[in-house]
């Protein structure tokens, strides 16, 4: 027979689990609709621009819809967030599918498909802005505060997952119909929604119905490290970015080997991310000041070998230091933020950080891109000043706040 708190530990570790499933499932639809869009939209007519805007419609609606979410977690419920945002997910990717599907077959013209799917980028990404504050802060609340690091970058190894998947996917299912994978996912982020609805509790939160008082972010003692999650992100998406260009330009390859070279280098980034943050990190249960410590010093070595190491295999060494780097620095980051601020203040700060990391994402491949232009080794020498700048702005907090982080 099962006692009482042997049911309420398997009840939340698979609470735990169902919610790391569906972060994957958002990182697989984010990924997914990048890597389909395009080849899609070139088909029914839509030119490179017109694409390109849809994608970027899709973030600058993130960054401002994520900012408003804080309040609506703290009246709805995390797990009502969660249901609703997974919900909007499959409704919104199966539209989509449904309007592609029409374009293709001469139903719909070009103009009418971009104003559908413009629409329906926006309201899926209103809804799926509020999935990560409302997981983030579900499972800090579920989470004993020295296992915290460990939580955090469980959810940044459960959303790379699923950024890794989503290609996947799109190739793989693509065989059936352009438009099947968009059913399949809508069908993955609709059980997924079910499944948190009949098993996911959240006994911890408490309804906020009025109006919580207005927080000045920039007044906030956790306002540097929001900076720093910007940086974070931005680093990582201008990378990507850059990657192709600088594989292309210094081994002089064509466009289909470029491709195949770039594939693998991106999966070794991403693959020695997803090893520290669900290895690591929770192994050996790192504290604030290791994480960043070690995120800082591994970011700056790979760029060091971008610069000097001027062969694939360096290309290759590089990017698995970056991954680690920022498998490291991320978790660092977000569990920092989290013990400087209440537990009433939570969803608020969990809705900024996603805030900043959808601005850091926006800007990551223009910034890049445009230092690219000056010379292959400007990024590279920049994002190290910026590691070394998050270094300063870090030791500067320790010295400032180190008795929040020494309880991690």
């Amino acid at each position: 027979m099962i006692n009482s708190e042997s049911y309420t530990s398997m009840h939340e570790s698979v609470s735990r689990w169902l919610l790391l499933i569906c972060l994957a499932a958002v990182g697989i639809g984010q990924s997914f609709v990048f890597t389909s869009l395009p080849p899609i939209g070139r088909e029914i007519g839509l030119a490179d621009v017109r694409i390109s805007t849809l994608i970027t419609a899709g973030a600058a609606t993130f960054v401002i819809a994520a900012f408003f979410w804080g309040s609506i977690i703290n009246r709805i419920g995390r797990v009502r967030s969660v249901i609703f945002g997974m919900s909007s997910y499959a409704v919104t990717i199966s539209a989509t599918g449904f309007v592609l599907q029409e374009a293709l077959a001469g139903h719909l013209s070009a103009e009418q498909t971009y104003v559908f799917v413009f629409t329906l980028r926006i309201v899926f990404s209103m809804g799926i802005a509020g999935i990560l504050p409302s997981i983030q802060t579900f499972l800090i609340a579920h989470t004993d505060i020295k296992h915290r690091s460990a939580t955090i970058a469980m959810i940044g190894a459960a959303f790379s997952i699923g950024m890794i998947l989503g290609p996947a996917f799109a190739s793989l299912l693509s065989n059936l119909g352009l438009t099947v994978p968009f059913y399949i996912i809508a069908c993955l982020a609709g059980c997924a929604a079910i499944l948190v609805a009949c098993f996911v509790k959240d006994g911890k939160h408490v309804r906020q119905l009025e109006k919580p008082p207005k927080i000045n972010w920039l007044k906030q003692p956790v306002m540097p490290f929001l900076g720093m999650s910007t940086l974070a992100i931005l680093s990582v998406t201008g990378i990507q970015q850059i990657m192709s260009f600088l594989i292309q330009d210094r081994f002089q390859l064509d466009v289909a080997e470029t491709t195949h070279q770039l594939g693998f280098v991106m999966m070794t980034m991403s693959c020695f991310s997803i090893l520290v943050q669900m290895i690591l990190v929770p192994r050996f249960r790192l504290g604030v000041v290791t994480l960043i410590s070690a995120g800082v010093i591994l970011g700056v070595s790979a760029q060091i070998a971008f610069i000097f190491w001027h062969s694939m295999v360096g290309v290759f060494v590089a990017m698995a230091f970056f991954g680690a780097g920022f498998g490291f620095l991320f978790p660092g980051i977000v569990t920092a933020q989290t013990l400087l601020v209440k537990d009433d203040q939570q969803s608020r700060l969990a809705s900024m950080n996603a805030s900043m990391q959808g601005l850091g994402a926006a800007l990551g491949p223009v910034i890049m891109a445009s230092l690219y232009q000056l010379g292959q080794w400007v990024p590279f020498m920049a994002l190290i000043l910026g590691l070394l700048f998050l270094c300063v702005v870090f030791t500067y907090c320790k010295a400032k706040f180190g008795a929040a982080f020494r309880t991690n």
